[in-house]
This record gives structure tokens, sequence and C-alpha cells, in this order.
């Protein structure tokens, strides 16, 4: 076997586990007073020296699933290695950036980004909190439990804006909604609306697919949406992955879901299923960059607080606010917190 078909290989291996990293639900707990987190400075115009992040000391890296392709793109730029996007295939059906095949560089570096894979929103902060990641980049700040399973640990989280994402609904294209309110979005989700006909559609009722508890959609959608309205209670609904709500919404013309516009743009794009317009504002690059969006969100990149100045996390944190690492940012498709 040739070194560029062992190379693709391990692409569809790697982007397999990564697709299936998902979170495990953590037990309700009580918001804690204690703050156990801060978010750092913006941007910064400053340089970084990143020459000392090689291979034998690149940090341990973790993230949510809509943020994988976004760091195999900085290891790429950091290791010096080209990369590109590789579509679907038999072992996964979403897209990502891998390290191109026909690199001829060295081994060890290829070897060391396919060798990071995300294990989701929850999954990376409880890694960075035991102590098994450096440094990770997530969809969301961290939720209650997070914070709370910080504490237990007398741990410290930092955490720093680094791009720019949206939440989404999703429907199928055969559809014919292709706006809707956020107050219209809440009423669904908390049983107040439940036939499509009250939303200009057809007389029948919605189907609404949510995502798991920790989930970094599911605590979007609560912090966004609902904003402590109670959701409906449909545990049959209920979607463990990010592919899950795409999926299920291909092949029901009556369902509404959830996820961020990176994943369903760039990640896992399908022919089926659409991404709606909010208060009249369609999810876009260029309404995310300027905000108009009305659920645009920020993507951060966090750290333990007791890292060293010196650590090789830290200083991908720091790099990732320059000038440099905004403009790797924004080679992987996300947009820019600097935009």
């Amino acid at each position: 076997m040739n070194r560029k078909s062992t190379l693709l290989i391990l692409a569809a291996f790697s982007l397999f586990v990564s697709a299936c990293g998902g979170s495990t639900a953590a037990p309700t707990v009580s918001p804690t007073n204690t703050p156990v987190a801060t978010e750092s400075a913006p941007p910064t115009a400053r340089a970084v020296d990143i020459s000392q992040l090689i291979v034998e000391n690149y940090p341990r890296v973790d993230g949510s699933t809509s943020a994988y392709p976004l760091q195999m793109t900085l290891a790429c730029q950091i290791l010096d290695v080209p990369c590109i996007w590789l579509e679907g295939d038999l072992f996964s059906t979403t897209r990502s950036i891998i390290p191109d095949p026909e690199f001829e560089g060295s081994s060890d570096q290829v070897e060391k980004i396919y060798n990071i894979w995300h294990s989701g929103t929850h999954g990376s902060y409880m890694n960075l909190i035991e102590g098994n990641a450096d440094i990770i980049i997530v969809a969301r700040p961290p939720s209650e439990d997070e914070l709370q399973a910080a504490e237990q640990a007398d741990l410290h989280l930092e955490f720093k804006p680094i791009a720019l994402d949206a939440f989404v609904f999703v429907l199928n294209e055969k559809n014919p909604i292709d706006t809707i309110t956020l107050d219209n979005i809440r009423a669904v989700y908390t049983g107040e609306i439940t036939n499509w006909l009250k939303l200009g559609g057809s007389f029948a009722e919605i189907h609404t697919y949510q995502r798991n508890r920790n989930s970094g959609s599911q605590e979007l959608m609560e912090r966004l949406v609902m904003r402590g309205a109670p959701m409906i209670e449909s545990p049959d609904m209920i979607l463990e992955s990010m592919m899950g709500p795409i999926h299920a919404i291909s092949d029901d013309p009556l369902g509404i879901g959830y996820s961020v516009y990176f994943y369903a743009a760039f990640i896992f794009p399908h022919e089926r299923v659409k991404m709606i317009a909010v208060d009249g504002v369609r999810p876009t690059s260029e309404n995310i960059a300027d905000r108009s969006y009305p659920l645009t969100t920020e993507v951060y990149a966090v750290i333990r607080g007791d890292a060293p100045r010196d650590s090789a996390a830290r200083l991908l944190l720091d790099w990732l606010q320059t000038t440099e690492g905004q403009a790797a940012i924004a080679k992987s498709g996300y947009v820019p917190i600097s935009h």
C-alpha cells in the first residue's frame, strides 16, 4: 500500500472517530456562585512567536464536533503541512479538513495531525477539567454542570472568543417556510404552537427534534432561544449527535431542528435540508460577520487557569488572538472574531 492510500485511510478513520464523538449527559446540579471561569481580553494585533509549537510539544487539543475542521486547519498551518477539504465517503458522510495526501514532508507532522480528534463540547470540557487536554475549541462557554465540575476540581477556566458562528434552525427542503420569528421558535419548543398551519405551512403536526443535555447545540438552544422557558418533554425526539437532526429532517418534511452554521454549511451540508431565516435575516457568513443575524454566536478557546505562562497551550491561546491567528481561522471557513 502506498503512502497516499495509507493517508486517505487514516483520514477516513479520523473522520469516523470524530463524527462518533459525543458527550455523556452529566447530572443536574445547582448553579454555582463562585466564579470559576473568566473571559479574557479581545483579539490583539501584537505578534506571538509560535516557532516552539512543534510536534514534540504541540498541546493536547480537543473540542466541539463543529470545530474539528478549525482545529485541523490550525494544526496544519502551525506544523507547516498543506491541508485540503475531504468530501464524505464510505466511512463518513461528513466533510473535514485533512493533510494533503500529496504532501511528502515529515511523516511525524502528518501523524500528529491525524491523531487530533474532538470528543464533543461537553466531553472536551471534562477532558480539560480532568487534565486530559491542554486547550479546547468549543461552540459555547462552559455550562453550569461544567462550571460545577471545575469548582469541585478547584480549577479556574480561562476562555477567549476566537471566531464567530451562528445558531441555526433547519427544515426539510419541501417545507415551504423560509423564515420564522424567534418568538415563534420559542412557542414551538414550549408546545404553544404545535401545527405548521400557524406558521404559514400546511395543516400538519410539527415534529420538534432536540439535542441531548450538555451538547453544544442544546446549551445554545436553552441560552439563546428558550431563555428560561421550559422545553417540551419529547424524549423520543432527542438526538445524540450533530448528524442526528440533519439526518432526521432530511427524511421528515414536518420536522424542525437546530445546529450551528459552520456544521450545517461546511461539514454536513445536505441537499434535502435547508437553513431558514430568523426574524427575516438569513444565516450567511456576511450576516454573521456584521452580527445582523440575531443568533450569531462566538467560538471559544479554553485553557486551564493554572497553565504556566510559557506553556504551549497558553502560547496557542495567545496566538489565536493575533492577526496571523485570525487569518488562519478564516482559512477554515469560520468568520474570525476580529472581522
